[in-house]
């Protein structure tokens, strides 16, 4: 229930913070109740005159026939303004100091190789562990808000019909940067600063295996908000493989697959029911936008326990 949301919501305020930055839900809940327990009389329709001197005109309830209501629908509007502008700059300002303790690792760091005192290397790596906690407390003071934020505008669509505003407010949260933001580069300079506390070694790249390789993979499902973590988890042990994309490189980027298929679904049958040989044929590029390269690959499944291996071949067309 929303009540019980509210009390989510404050169960898990981060103590650094506080309560401040976060969304007053409780106030936009409260608008929202004087809104639809005040909802007026309809207004006269019929005279084309009124008196500032006399007292508001009344229907056959005793009704005022125009609203009296000390909150009007303009003031849960301001509140949820003010409130996105409020996150979206809590955000920014924990990012923007994020980096800078990143980038002050990154300085003491470019002298790595004189450091040979264990202390100091203990130093840094606690440093690093609270600057990725820093960073995993704030994805959450994100989701917090962006539900919060949904939960209270389909209460206010429904108790206020006549002027919904969802749509509207979903639409601008989705441009904001806290919302819109892609701050993986704070996952990539993380691991970069441990895979140097490992004193890691980059392995070099097959230019052969890059397009037909042996496959052995296994995939996991993970929720959203526990995206970060999850790779926190990984990159204290394993430096996070960069992928070039359109804007640099990424530890990660949208995917695009089209699969090729009969009018029998005959080889998503197949695969499904990971018969010896089946194949799938699709064509795949990444990143958002029209593509520069299209990889069209052919994936090809053999039972482990047969002793062979499942295969993928692929190769590289470029857009015009």
């Amino acid at each position: 229930s929303k009540m019980k949301y509210k009390q989510h919501l404050t169960e898990n305020i981060a103590p650094e913070y506080g309560p401040e930055p976060y969304l007053a839900y409780g106030e936009l809940d409260d608008i929202i109740r004087q809104l639809s327990s005040k909802a007026p009389a309809s207004a006269d329709q019929v005279s084309r005159a009124v008196s500032i001197s006399a007292p508001p005109p009344t229907n056959a309830r005793g009704l005022p026939t125009m609203s009296s209501a000390e909150f009007t629908d303009e003031n849960f509007f301001s509140k949820m303004d003010s409130e996105l502008t409020k996150v979206e700059k809590h955000t920014l300002e924990v990012v923007t100091d994020l980096r800078a303790q990143i980038r002050e690792i990154e300085d003491e760091l470019q002298d790595f190789d004189l450091i040979n005192d264990q202390t100091t290397v203990d130093r840094i790596q606690a440093e690093t562990d609270a600057i990725a906690e820093k960073f995993l407390t704030l994805e959450k003071y994100v989701n917090l808000n962006f539900m919060g934020f949904h939960k209270i505008l389909k209460k206010h669509d429904k108790y206020c019909p006549g002027n919904p505003c969802k749509t509207f407010y979903v639409s601008r949260m989705h441009s904001q940067a806290w919302v819109r933001g892609d701050y993986s580069d704070v996952v990539v300079r993380l691991s970069a600063i441990y895979s140097a506390l490992r004193d890691d070694t980059a392995a070099e790249e097959s230019q052969d295996a890059s397009q037909s390789f042996l496959r052995s993979t296994a995939k996991y499902w993970i929720k959203t908000e526990d995206i970060s973590r999850v790779k926190y988890a990984v990159l204290r042990h394993l430096p996070v493989f960069l992928q070039k994309t359109s804007t640099g490189e990424s530890d990660s980027q949208l995917c695009n697959s089209v699969y090729l298929e009969n009018d029998q679904l005959e080889l998503y049958h197949n695969r499904l029911d990971k018969t010896p040989g089946a194949i799938a044929l699709r064509l795949r590029w990444y990143g958002s936008g029209d593509p520069d390269v299209v990889f069209v690959e052919r994936k090809t499944h053999r039972d482990r326990w047969t002793g062979e291996t499942s295969v993928k071949e692929r190769f590289a067309v470029r857009c015009l």
